[in-house]
């Protein structure tokens, strides 16, 4: 009968006449089958879950003799992590751009049998089902990689699947007694989501509070590439969650959890706990512990896979988790330049997953910079601007204008951080708040400052309102520093040159008026310390305004030269790091630099309280030489004046005399009576 017709005619039994001969045609007839299907001999397989933020381990095995896919050292194991991933046909870069995550050269296969093991990532929970394919590299022609399939494809969940609640993070607000927690999941609209919390101390009072709902999409943002939907690019941020923990007793430990627990989904979070703030008010407001760093970033796209994770966050984070377990933080500012995600939105998710460790502890502010906010259009996209603007601010003067923000415009920032909101306060823009003896007040460099304008009269109201008895210290935090020391070699140096002279313009009178005690900044990859300064730039025994730049939160740090410019205090350049301001008193208070590597304390300064009588602003020599000038010119140029004015009302008099004497010679007299 035979072997093919045995396959397709149901017998009672078969004895093969040779078993030898039949035995090697079903061997070639599966070969046949196999290979021209892209060779399903090819097994690609590995773990089905993997925890949040770990690696996929992924094996793959290709057994000897089975080698018509040309395999070559530069075959990949791709990771996606999207809605529907691609597993046929040719990768392109838009293909790319669409899930791409990251590879893994597999490496020399000139032997066989072709087989080992790597491991992808690593992944954070992004609400979705993760695929690895294997992709091998095609020479012939041109450069290409093509999917191996079908068995070559693995799929895995990340975390708890997509309603675990996750980047959580916390807020002050105008209320002392309050603290607000944000975090994001999957909707669960039907589930109640909620925080629960209670005094460490007493776990049976358990108070639960329902959170809000938001979220945004790629609507919402100012242009490309941030509008683009794909999984490099815009990509759904899930539900964003608020709620207030309130009616909390100052300074005293609390224990929480957020999430659902009415659905059947794995929705709560890890018990997490937290010092509410002290109190704002008294007789004896309590000291106050204020951590400032900016220019982070969590990169992707433009670096090699896994570049991101090479970042100095972790560290840092770690770091301020330290000292908080040492002794209570009651805040933690971050002034711009948080994630550099540059219109990539699962950046935003890798940073809030290194955010997290220290934002669940401590309360976080926040303010725009360069890259969260800056964008270039089209006009037709600038009413979408979170900030209310309908043209964003680009003085021809200034280098803001050059897109850094790649089309966010500020409102990913925006979604998922919810700041303090005092009346006339603008988001993440522009706010303040209280914290123990400390008036904290976050401004917008990327926004006009200039006297009159919004942002400037909210800022003046604020601080003349300021109770000076209870909150004796005034700290202002930017993006955009005002005192740097870097050489100006050209390029970004020599155009932020410009912010710095006009910002000293406008605000440090300001500063003056109301005695700011400390201006907190970045944008400059280093660390600067100016000495109290007056409102003349001079430095002053007696006190005046500090201004700090730390720009030095995780992004590569400035290979500058510096000058050594008389307001200089102290700098330092190759470290990575963050301020402590601590007050010590009323009238004393102190700023730390904490290296991240090691957390020594490289930069220790002791300020005065600013004098209650600020010095008045003076001219320079050359202003004054100037005045004199002026007055002196303006003077000889009256009297010039005065003697033309003589000459000509005589010489009109003589005209007028003249053509009178001629009217009545020509015509008579001029009487008619």
């Amino acid at each position: 009968m035979g072997l093919f017709s045995m396959l397709v005619t149901p017998q009672r039994s078969y004895n093969p006449r040779y078993p030898a001969v039949e035995l090697i045609l079903l061997v070639l007839l599966v070969s046949l089958i196999s290979f021209p299907f892209g060779c399903r001999c090819l097994q690609l397989y590995g773990d089905s879950h993997i925890p949040n933020g770990g690696n996929a381990t992924i094996t793959w095995e290709l057994e000897a003799g089975d080698s018509p896919l040309g395999m070559s050292s530069k075959d990949e194991v791709r990771a996606y992590c999207g809605e529907d991933v691609q597993t046929s046909g040719t990768l392109d870069e838009d293909d790319i751009d669409r899930w791409y995550i990251g590879d893994v050269l597999l490496g020399d296969s000139s032997t066989l049998p072709y087989n080992g093991t790597v491991n992808v990532g690593p992944f954070i929970n992004m609400r979705v089902r993760c695929e690895v394919v294997f992709w091998v590299y095609n020479s012939s022609g041109q450069e290409e990689y093509k999917p191996v399939l079908p068995e070559s494809a693995h799929s895995f969940v990340v975390g708890s699947g997509p309603n675990e609640p996750m980047q959580g993070h916390l807020a002050m607000t105008v209320d002392p007694s309050q603290v607000r927690l944000t975090w994001v999941s999957q909707p669960l609209s039907n589930c109640n989501p909620s925080v629960w919390y209670h005094k460490t101390s007493d776990p049976s009072n358990v108070t639960r509070v329902q959170a809000g709902a938001s979220t945004y999409s790629a609507g919402d943002m100012c242009g490309d590439p941030a509008v683009k939907v794909n999984g490099k690019f815009f990509r759904d941020p899930g539900t964003i969650y608020t709620a207030a923990m309130a009616w909390l007793q100052p300074s005293t430990n609390y224990s929480y959890w957020y999430g659902t627990d009415n659905c059947t989904v794995n929705g709560t979070s890890p018990l997490q706990w937290f010092m509410s703030p002290k109190s704002t008010a008294g007789d004896a407001t309590p000291a106050a512990r204020i951590v400032g760093i900016a220019d982070m970033g969590a990169w992707g796209g433009s670096n090699p896979p896994g570049a991101e994770w090479n970042s100095p966050i972790p560290i840092v984070m770690q770091r301020i988790v330290d000292l908080n377990n040492q002794k209570s933080i009651d805040l933690v500012g971050i002034f711009g330049d948080l994630s550099y995600a540059n219109g990539q939105g699962y950046v935003w998710e890798r940073y809030f997953y290194r955010l997290e460790p220290a934002a669940v502890r401590v309360p976080f502010d926040v303010a725009v910079g360069n890259h969260e906010y800056d964008y270039t259009g089209p006009p037709t996209q600038f009413h979408r601007d979170p900030s209310g603007l309908t043209h964003p601010y680009q003085p021809s003067w200034s280098n803001l204008g050059d897109g850094s923000s790649h089309g966010e415009c500020a409102v990913p920032v925006d979604r998922r951080f919810s700041m303090a909101a005092p009346p006339g306060s603008n988001g993440v823009f522009w706010y303040s708040h209280n914290v123990a003896n400390v008036h904290m007040v976050v401004i917008s460099t990327e926004h006009e400052l200039a006297p009159g304008s919004v942002q400037a009269q909210w800022l003046e109201q604020d601080l003349a309102a300021v109770n000076r008895t209870t909150q004796p210290w005034v700290v202002i935090a930017g993006h955009r520093s005002l005192y740097n020391n870097a050489k100006y070699t050209g390029g970004r140096k020599d155009s932020d040159l410009p912010y710095q002279i006009y910002g000293r313009e406008w605000l440090t009178p300001l500063f003056a008026r109301h005695r700011v005690n400390v201006y907190m900044s970045g944008h400059y990859h280093n660390y600067v310390r100016t000495c109290p300064l007056d409102v003349n730039g001079d430095c002053s025994k007696k006190g005046g305004t500090s201004y700090i730049c730390v720009g030095t939160g995780g992004a590569g740090l400035e290979p500058d030269s510096f000058s050594t410019p008389s307001w200089l205090g102290f700098n330092l350049t190759g470290h990575h790091g963050f301020i402590l301001f601590e007050t010590t008193s009323d009238q004393s208070a102190e700023i730390h630099f904490i290296d991240a590597d090691s957390g020594e304390t490289l930069d220790r300064s002791v300020i005065a309280q600013y004098p209650h009588s600020p010095v008045q602003p003076s001219q320079s020599k050359t202003t004054t030489y100037i005045i004199v000038g002026a007055a002196v010119g303006g003077a000889v140029a009256v009297i010039c004046a005065i003697l033309v004015v003589r000459s000509l009302v005589r010489r009109k008099r003589r005209s007028l005399a003249f053509r009178t004497t001629q009217h009545q010679y020509l015509f008579g007299s001029s009487d008619e009576g």
